[in-house]
Parts: structure tokens; C-alpha cells; sequence
């Protein structure tokens, strides 16, 4: 600024500019591995592993952030902890960077969008995750705590009941009931769990051979017209299935003359114990019958008699007195007179023993008895000592991704449960979300065996208000009765109410005037009542004259509002409650849903092979057009077959998949030839002739209805159903046949969402001209009833058209995935933030190409550390044909190397070391370069050459070799023939050197032609100054385009290059940069130019030391000379 007085003013002008120095050796390193891994600590989720950061680029600088963002790396095994080398499902990348960040500490990381835990493979199609919250009774983890009494050992004895999840079992099944079990399931004597529905019944399947409910008693044939003259009777239910009295003796015959049962004269017209049966039957005693079992008499009864005699509905205990009558004395038929109890079901905590020995006491209606209780009375323990019932209920959390369970103990009734869960605050403190098992749920006095899990909805208090604003109540008096939980009570308190009032203010005055302890009522503002348990409980009602309950609108159909069970104590009709029957999955293994758009799946069966054939017109179920062949459809074999599966003779047409060797299946496929009785070997390339084979997707069910359900390869084999997107018979000549790759296993398939449009063509499946599985000819099949959703084959082919399998099915998804990474990743090549120098998908050979372009695109800065496969053999011929892709490859991969670029270098063969876990893996070689690159660097420059005994050791690999065919690692070392061989191929070979261990031994890029740029120190020293003259350069734009900012830029690289003549990079160099090179015509595009030659260090790689040999003498004479 200008000074106005005297003073002065001192101002700087920057004119330091320099270029920064380079920074360490950074690598891109592309990685895929398992979604939604554990972090290294075991504390949560390793979030670079979850979907939504798929692609997203981290910088990394240490072990223990690679293993908090990625998850420790994944190495697999087999059943027998051994490792299973070569595995696509190995996380290479991940070891790759571990080992690198070992020596270093930065390096960029991108997870590719492939989860490799869906492609570890399963027989069946998975799923998807439950819903959060899904509630889960595991039937297979659950024990019922079912005993069955002996009298005759006065003990009980533990019964593993059979558990039914599913309807096929059931009888009678409409909606959500059902009428029984069916008469196939189970022997007689067994029990049953029908977990099927919520009402969870156990069931005894009895001698008659018919599933009975346990605790079911009333006998329709017992009525008392219920018999004619017959001498035995078809038990229906539980309590007439185990006899009450059973005779110890076996007469021949017996006295004609009469008993006593229940007070009712029996008269016995037929002296035998048929005959007796028969009187006890037509005697029309209620809940009494009688039977003749191989000549011994059999008294059975049903829970509307009591022991006290008579028919007593209310005792009811199924108990009977039996008497002498006049003429016959019991003792013909083995029987003693007195009292006797029925079959009785208890259903109580294992401290709670019934008391049914001989010697128990039980008191009924004043009067003791003994307690002995009949063999098949039945206890269900609900508690868990000594195999007592324990249900295991459990719920997802979305979150953790795991099902944890809830207690679910188990009460007779709701009061019971409250008292036990909250006895001091009587609900009050009962949480949102628990559970009990509520046995008896009809609440009858006869308990009957069935469950019913219950869940708390809400906290307190518990409330319901009425369903209408306009209360209809009749004039007079009118009454009801409601009934409140109480703390620490398990029974309800009772209150009868009546009121003559007509209005909901009444109705609320009468309640509130009844004196109930926990329950208040009002009229909410829109005059409706509402009802309320202030500290959680339940509130029961019996309606009475005048329907009062009902006329001011409490109905089932309101929130907390219940019908009370059918037998419910004082005849309740409503039940206000915060409990409510749980809604949940009862099944053995645990819930899931339909697989999420984009699941892969890696279907790991063999001999799930669906071959299909032309037939001139359409693709054929294969026995539809060839009958005889295997009636088990394609065998799958290791060995030529002789027969068929079923030991018959090899038919004409039959097909052959050789299984010998996993890498070669689905390419030696065979028909045999019953003219010749020879296998024909088929072209798996051919897609053109009716000798050929079609690899293609066709179906997954046998039936469109059924189309996303694995249809049986047998059932395959007679249906003609094709889904819409099959291909096309038109196009195929008659005798080709199909490989369906949809429904064929040891392939990958992908789940897809809404595949089938059943709109598209009119709704007419245009690929199937038939009905159901039949092909017809006629009209195109409505696709109205379709499943839409389908297992689509993914990667399912190669590039000569034949079949995808195994290990190549599942490397081909993956290595798609990377390459996708690579090429439409637009954070990769942000070159300004994201400063890396090498760049490796370790594994990966295939995306060699992909990462050339990407350094392409950042214009050249980095170096591609590439790899050779794990299979690739050592001999010089494979090497050399591999190298110079003699087999005409199409791609890089397995089978040859296509790429050709300066900045680029391969190296072999693999390396082999150990995990994180110590069991030992087989590495790629880019694994090892990594590393020995960056050690390199650190003592060097990447101008020096990361090969030789001095920077190219190898120190994170004990030996290398490659993978044979049997999967095993098989150690190298490469001759120096076999290296002379690599060169030619431009392969740099890692191999042992005595005395100096493992070493890379070459640096040659695989450049295109001969220059300074074929070899690594030379490319990366290039790559370098790209990088460092961008930035020397960047200061200068916009500057003056003059002789002074020429001369500031000139100056400013040649003391870059300066710099690099004193660390051995540059010989020499020239830099040009004046009016020679920047004439007026560039000047006037607002262009300058610097021209830079320079002259590189080459490493010393061949050592040549001629040694003469000279006469006695001779070597002085030179020297004086």
C-alpha cells in the first residue's frame, strides 16, 4: 500500500516455489471378500465389508485398521482342518494387504461388490434374513416334559414326543385347523406335539391305532344310548383310551347274574367276559364302557363320571365305584370292588408331583381315597429338572444378525403367569415383550393338553375402551359380573354388579361403586367407556340380564379385548388383557425370507443334472423322447458306466457326466451309442448341430405354479415345462440337447426378483405350448398362476459357449466383480487425493487388463504388479506357452496372457506361508512383490531394481511352487534354464537362491518391444517423474508465458533431475525450454513446452568376467611395458 507519511512498508514476495517431495510407495490393492464380516476385535461389524460400502476407496495405515475395516482374512478349510488351497472364497487381496502393512503404512483399498459367503455353497437354494423381530419356537431345541404313569411300577416314564410342523401329517386341514393327525404317522403307544397351528396339542395315537388328544375325555359312545350290544368300542379320546379297571383274569366263563357300576345293576345274560362287556354296555351307564381284551375285561370310563358314583359333570374325575351284584363274585373276572380313579392329565411344576401311588391321599369332596391313578395317566412336567418342558422361543435382532432366546416358562392360566412374573407389583413391573406358555388354554376343570404362547403388548395399567359412542342398554335392572388380578393372588376377585340406568355414565357408576381394588371406568369424550387395570393385571366379565357388557360395546374385536376361553371358571365371556398369543414360526430350523434381489447362490450338487431335448418342434422332458434311457435321468460317474441306475441295461441315448476330475466337469459328456454299445464324447463347444449342447437356462420347476420350487431331476425328466425366457426352439436343430443351467447343480445362480412378467406377450407364456408339465402344440400356457420370482444361471458359460462348473463358476462371478470395480470406479481415478504408485487385485490375473487401463486413465503414474495362476505348471514349456498365450486365449486367466504394457510386470510362481490363524495357505506372487517392493523402496529408490539377493528377498512367503491337479501345493525352484525360458516370455521368476533364500530374480515389464522401458526400475523411475513434473509444473499455469517463467520452469527441472543424477536414476539429461520450442504459434495457444531427455540407470543384469590365462612372467612384462 502507499505510505501517506513518513514510515515504511516491507512486503514478501514468494518466489520459493520447489517441487514437494515424492511420497512413499502407495499401492491400490482390490480386494473381494465375504459381506458383512466380523471387525478383527470381535466387537462388531467390519464396516468395509458391508453392501453399501461395496466400491468405496480407504486409505489404510496399519494391520489393526485393515482388520477393524475388512475383518481378519479368510483362509478355508475342509471338514478335516485341512487348507483348501487354490479356493475362490480365499481372500487373497485382504492377506496381501496384511503382510504389505507389515513393512508399510498406507496403502488404498476398494472391496469389489461380490459377497464371497454366498458363494461358499449349499445343496439348497438359501434365504433371506427374518424380519426384525421375528419371533422363532425352535421345536427341535424344545423339550415337552411329556410322563407317562405305570401303576404297576408306581413310577413315570419320560416320552420324546414327535413333533409335527407341517400340514402334510395333519388330517381335515382348512386354513389354520385342522381335524387330527393322519393314521400313517407313528406307531401305537406314541406321542405327538402338533406345532403346526398355535394351539400346540400332544397326542397319544392309542390301540385302536387313532391319535388322540391328550386329556380328552368326552366319549361320544359313552352317552347313554351310545351302545347297542356290543362287546367293545372304538376309543375316540385320550381318557377311554387306557382302561380304569382292567381285570387280572382270563375266564372262560363266568356266572350269569349281574354286577353294580355306579350304582347302576349290570345283568349279565352270557356267561363269559364277552358277555359281560356286553351287558356293562347295554346297561346305558353315562361315561361307562367296557371291553373284551384277549378274554380279559376292560372298564373304561370318561371324565363325566366321579368316583363318588354316578355321572357327576362337576366332580368329574372319570372315576367309578364297582360293586358285587347278586350271583357273580368279581373275583371270576379278577377284579376287587371299591373305588377307582380314571386317566388323569396333570399339568404342573416338576415340585409338583401328582400324588397317584397306591399310597397317596387324596381328598374329594370330604371324603380320602387312595391316589392311585391308572397306567397312561399322563404328566406334563412344566418345568425344566429332570427333562421337564422347556420351550425354547426366540427372537431376531436385525442388528447382530442372530436369534437370542426368551424365557417362555409355562402357567395354567393368566392370573398364574402374572403372579409368578410380578408377584409384588401384580403386572405392574411385567416388561413389554415377555412371554409365558399358557397350558389348558380352553380352562377346562379336565385339563386338556395344549399351548398357547402368550407375549406381553403393552406395559400398564391395561385398558380397553368400548366400540360405540352410542350405548344400547335395556330398561330395569340389569347385572353382570366383572373379575380383577389382584397383587399377589393367582386367582381372580370377584365382583356382581347390577344398575337400572340406560347410559355408558351407569354402566361406569356401577363399576366404579363395585369396589374393586385395581379397575376404575370412565366415559371417555366421545362417550364411549373406557376400562382400566392401573397396574397391568386382567379383568374378566360375565354378562348377565340384560347383556349390559355387550350394550355398551365391549366385543373380541376391540385392542385387548378377548373371548374367555370356552370352559372358563363362572363362564366369563371376555378377557381385558396386555397379553396377546404371540404370533411366531414353529419350525426346526430357524425363519427366513425370500432371498434379497441379487443373492448368489453356488449350488454345490453334482448329480443334479436336467437334461432336455429337441424334439423338432420344442425342448422335452429327456424321458418323454427317450423312454428307456436311465429312469434317475443322467448318471453322473467317475467311472464309465455299465448299467443303468437300477442295474438295467445301458439304453441308446442314455447320458454320462464324467465327475473324475472337478476342474474337467461338464466338458467330457457322453451318449451312448446302443447301435455301437459305445460312449460317444460330445462337443461342448457345439451350439449349432443336433450333435451339439446348449448350456442354457430352461426351468426350476416342473410347472409355472410351481416354477420357483427345485423341482426332483426325476420329475424333470417326464415334465416339458419351459419358463418363458428358455430358449428358443426355433433356433436349434431337432436332436440337440439343453443342459437347463437354472436348475443343474455345481454352478452359480443369482436370485431374481419379479424375473417372470406374467403381463409380457399377453400373458401367455410363449416358450410352452401346453398345460401344466405337458406339452401339447396348441395354445401358449396363461401365465396368470405363475411364481415370478427365479434362480437365474449366472456366469454359466464360457466363452466358447460350453458350461461353467465348480471352481471356475464361482472364479468367473468374482473375478466379474473386480473387473467392475476397476473399470467403473470413478474414485479410483481421482489421481489429485488419491496418490498410489503400484496397483494389484492379488489373485486375480484375469483384471490385469482392467488395472492397465486404470493406470492408463491416470495417466500413467503407477506400476501394475500382476500375477500368474495358482495352477499354472512349472516346466519351461507351460511357462513359455502360457506367457506367450500359445493356446489363443481370449482373455487373461487360466489359460494364457493376453496383456502387453510397459508399466506393467508378472511374476511366478505362487507363494506358500501361513494365515492369521498359523494354518498354511498358498498366496499369489503378487502377495510376495508387495512387499518386496516396498522394502525396496524403503532402503532404495523405485528407480532401483526390487530384484537380486540385496532388495529382492522375499520375506513373507517359506517357499513357492504352484497347485496341482490333485489340489496339493507342489514346491519349485526354477533352473536357470527354465529363467531363461521367463525372460523370453517375459515372466520374472521367483525362485531359491543358496544362500540368499527366496528372491525375485528378474525385472522385466511385459513392454511390447525392445526399450529402457522393458525393464521395472526403468518404468517406475518414468512413472515417477510423471508424477513429480505434474506437480513441479502445476505452479505455473496462468503465470506470464515469457522468457522468465521458461527460464523459473527450466530451472526448476533441471534441479529435479539433478537431484535424481545424484541418486543413481539419470545419467545424464537435457531440458529445453525457450523460443526453439515455444514458438509464437504455440505461445499464441497459451502453450508451453519442456522438453526433457534423459538417459536412465540401467541395473546390472548379466556379469560377464573373461579370465585369461597367461605363461610364467608374461603378466610383469605387461606391467613394465
Amino acid at each position: 500500500m502507499a505510505l501517506s507519511s513518513p514510515g515504511v512498508d516491507v512486503s514478501v514476495i514468494d518466489e520459493s516455489f520447489y517441487v514437494p517431495a515424492a511420497g512413499n510407495t502407495v499401492p491400490l490393492i482390490v480386494v473381494a471378500t465375504a459381506t458383512s464380516k466380523p471387525n478383527g476385535s470381535g466387537t462388531g461389524t467390519a464396516i468395509g465389508t458391508t453392501k453399501s460400502n461395496a466400491g468405496k476407496v480407504y486409505l489404510i495405515t496399519s494391520q489393526r485398521e485393515l482388520t477393524e475395516t475388512f475383518g481378519n482374512p479368510t483362509f478355508y478349510t475342509d471338514t478335516s482342518n485341512n487348507p483348501i488351497h487354490g479356493s475362490e472364497l480365499n481372500e487373497y487381496g485382504l492377506q496381501a494387504a496384511y503382510s504389505y502393512l507389515g513393512v508399510a503404512n498406507r496403502a488404498y483399498m476398494v472391496r469389489s461388490d461380490v459377497d464371497l459367503g454366498e458363494l461358499k455353497g449349499s445343496a439348497s437354494a438359501p434365504t433371506g434374513a427374518p424380519t426384525d423381530g421375528t419371533y422363532w419356537f425352535d421345536t427341535d431345541d424344545s423339550l415337552y416334559g411329556v410322563f407317562e404313569w405305570n401303576s404297576a411300577t408306581q413310577k413315570f416314564t419320560s416320552k420324546n414326543p414327535t413333533v409335527i410342523n407341517d400340514a402334510t401329517s395333519l388330517d381335515g386341514v382348512s386354513g389354520s385347523t385342522y381335524t387330527g393327525i393322519k393314521t400313517s404317522v407313528g406307531a401305537k403307544g406314541d406321542y405327538a406335539v402338533v406345532t403346526w397351528n398355535t394351539e400346540n396339542k400332544v397326542f397319544y395315537k392309542n390301540v385302536d391305532n387313532t391319535w388322540v388328544q391328550v386329556g380328552s375325555y368326552d366319549e361320544s359312545a359313552f352317552d347313554a344310548a351310545g351302545f347297542s350290544t356290543s362287546d367293545t368300542f372304538i376309543s375316540t379320546t385320550w381318557a377311554t383310551s387306557w382302561p380304569t379297571v382292567s381285570a387280572t383274569l382270563t375266564p372262560t366263563t363266568v356266572d350269569t347274574a349281574s354286577l353294580v357300576i355306579n350304582n347302576t345293576q349290570v345283568n349279565i345274560v352270557t356267561g363269559t367276559v364277552s358277555g359281560v362287556a356286553e351287558a356293562i354296555n347295554a346297561a346305558g351307564i353315562t361315561g361307562v364302557g367296557a371291553k373284551d381284551v384277549a378274554g380279559r375285561l376292560e372298564i373304561y370310563t370318561d371324565a363325566t363320571t366321579s368316583i363318588l358314583g354316578g355321572a357327576d359333570s362337576t366332580t368329574g374325575d372319570g372315576g367309578l365305584i364297582i360293586a358285587e351284584g347278586s350271583g357273580l363274585s368279581l373275583s371270576q373276572l379278577g377284579i376287587t370292588a371299591g373305588h377307582y380313579h380314571g386317566p388323569e392329565t396333570q399339568i404342573s411344576a416338576h415340585s409338583t408331583v401328582p400324588l397317584w401311588k397306591s399310597t397317596d391321599n387324596v381328598t374329594i369332596e370330604g371324603s380320602q381315597y387312595d391316589g392311585l391313578r391308572p397306567t397312561g395317566s399322563v404328566w406334563l412336567k412344566t418345568t425344566t429338572p429332570n427333562l421337564g418342558a422347556s420351550w425354547k422361543v426366540k427372537v431376531y435382532n436385525s442388528s447382530t444378525g442372530l436369534f437370542s432366546t426368551v424365557d417362555a416358562p409355562i402357567y395354567n392360566t393368566r392370573e398364574e403367569a402374572i403372579k409368578a412374573l410380578d408377584n409384588a407389583g401384580g403386572g405392574a413391573n411385567i416388561a413389554t415383550g415377555s412371554l409365558f406358555v399358557l397350558a389348558n388354554t380352553s380352562d377346562d376343570a379336565n385339563p386338556q393338553a395344549n399351548f398357547r404362547i402368550q407375549r406381553r403388548q403393552l406395559p400398564k395399567p391395561t385398558t380397553a375402551t368400548a366400540g360405540t359412542t352410542s350405548p344400547v342398554l335395556t330398561a330395569g335392572t340389569k347385572t353382570f359380573t366383572i373379575r380383577e388380578t389382584v397383587k399377589g393372588s393367582s386367582t381372580f376377585v370377584s365382583k356382581d354388579v347390577s344398575f337400572t340406568g340406560t347410559d355408558a355414565n351407569a354402566f361406569v357408576t356401577a363399576v366404579s361403586s363395585a369396589g374393586l381394588t385395581n379397575v376404575v371406568a370412565e366415559v371417555t369424550s366421545d362417550n364411549k367407556v373406557k376400562i382400566t387395570h392401573s397396574i397391568g393385571g386382567d379383568i374378566r366379565f360375565k354378562d348377565g340380564t340384560g347383556t349390559p357388557v355387550a350394550g355398551v360395546g365391549f366385543t373380541n374385536s376391540l385392542d385387548n379385548v378377548y373371548t374367555a376361553p370356552a370352559d372358563a371358571t363362572a363362564g366369563d365371556t371376555l378377557v381385558i388383557s396386555n397379553w396377546k398369543p404371540l404370533t411366531y414360526e414353529a419350525k426346526t430350523n430357524a425363519p427366513s425370507s425370500t432371498p434379497a434381489n441379487g443373492t448368489l447362490w453356488f449350488d454345490t450338487t453334482l448329480d443334479n443334472v436336467d437334461i432336455m431335448v429337441h424334439d423338432g418342434a420344442t425342448w422335452r422332458g429327456y424321458s418323454n423322447v427317450n423312454s428307456d434311457t436311465d429312469p434317475d435321468g443322467p448318471i453322473v460317474s467317475a467311472t464309465e458306466p455299465t448299467k443303468q441306475s437300477d442295474e438295467t441295461a445301458l439304453a441308446n441315448n442314455d447320458i454320462w457326466i464324467d465327475s473324475s476330475n472337478s476342474e474337467e466337469y461338464g466338458k467330457n459328456i457322453y451318449k451312448y451309442d446302443g447301435l455301437n454299445l459305445e460312449w460317444v464324447k460330445l462337443d461342448v463347444g457345439d451350439q449349432t448341430t443336433e450333435d451339439g449342447i446348449l448350456f442354457a437356462d430352461a426351468r426350476f420347476g416342473k410347472t409355472g405354479a410351481t416354477g420357483d420350487t427345485a423341482a426332483t431331476i426325476k420329475d424333470l425328466l417326464a415334465s416339458d415345462y419351459l419358463d418363458p425366457d428358455a430358449p428358443d426352439p426355433d433356433l436349434y436343430p431337432r436332436g440337440m440337447i439343453l443342459w437347463n443351467t437354472r436348475r443343474s447343480g455345481n454352478n452359480v445362480k443369482k436370485f431374481v426378483s419379479g424375473h417372470v412378467d406374467i403381463n409380457a406377450n399377453n400373458g401367455k407364456n410363449v416358450r410352452f405350448k401346453g398345460t401344466g408339465e405337458t406339452y401339447n402344440g396348441g395354445s401358449e400356457e396363461s401365465m396368470s398362476a405363475y411364481k415370478i420370482n427365479r434362480w437365474v444361471g449366472f456366469n454359466t458359460t464360457a466363452e466358447d459357449g460350453s458350461g461353467l462348473f465348480g471352481r471356475k463358476a464361482q472364479r468367473k462371478t468374482v473375478v466379474a466383480a473386480i473387473k467392475s470395480t476397476i473399470d467403473s470406479n470413478d474414485d479410483l481415478r481421482d489421481e489429485e487425493t488419491r496418490n498410489f504408485t503400484l496397483l494389484s487385485a492379488p489373485g486375480y490375473t484375469e483384471a490385469t487388463s482392467n488395472l492397465v487401463s486404470l493406470n492408463i486413465d491416470r495417466g500413467i503414474t503407477g506400476f501394475v504388479v500382476a500375477d500368474t495362476p495358482f495352477r499354472l505348471g512349472s516346466s519351461a514349456t507351460e511357462l513359455l506357452d502360457y506367457g506367450n498365450n500359445s493356446s489363443n486365449a481370449l482373455a487373461d486367466g487360466d489359460d494364457g496372457f493376453l496383456t502387453y504394457d510397459e508399466y506393467m510386470a508378472t511374476f511366478y510362481p505362487s507363494g506358500f506361508t501361513t494365515d492369521l490363524t498359523g494354518n498354511n495357505i498358498v498366496v499369489p506372487p503378487s502377495h510376495m512383490m508387495l512387499r518386496t517392493i516396498a522394502l525396496n523402496d524403503a532402503v532404495a529408490f523405485p528407480w532401483f531394481a526390487p530384484a537380486g539377493t540385496r532388495r529382492g528377498g522375499i520375506s513373507n512367503a517359506s517357499s513357492v511352487g504352484f497347485i496341482d491337479s490333485e489340489g496339493e501345493f507342489k514346491p519349485t525352484s526354477l533352473n536357470e534354464g527354465t529363467r531363461d525360458t521367463m525372460a523370453t516370455a517375459k515372466i520374472n521368476p521367483i525362485t531359491f537362491i543358496t544362500g540368499s533364500g527366496l528372491v525375485n530374480f528378474g525385472q522385466r515389464t511385459r513392454a511390447k518391444n525392445a526399450s529402457s522401458l522393458d525393464r521395472i526400475n526403468v518404468a517406475r523411475l518414468t512413472a515417477y517423474l510423471r508424477r513429480q513434473l505434474n506437480l513441479l509444473a502445476k505452479p505455473f499455469l496462468f503465470e506470464p508465458n515469457d522468457k522468465i517463467t521458461r527460464d523459473e520452469i527450466k530451472q526448476a527441472a533441471e534441479s529435479l533431475l539433478l537431484e535424481l543424477v545424484g541418486q543413481r536414476a539419470l545419467y545424464d539429461f537435457l531440458v529445453v525450454c525457450d523460443d526453439t520450442n515455444n514458438t509464437p504459434s504455440r505461445i499464441d495457444r497459451n502453450e508451453l513446452y519442456l522438453d526433457i531427455a534423459i538417459e536412465p540407470v540401467k541395473a546390472v543384469e548379466f556379469i560377464y568376467i573373461p579370465l585369461r590365462l597367461k605363461n610364467t612372467g608374461e603378466i610383469a612384462t605387461l606391467g613394465a611395458q
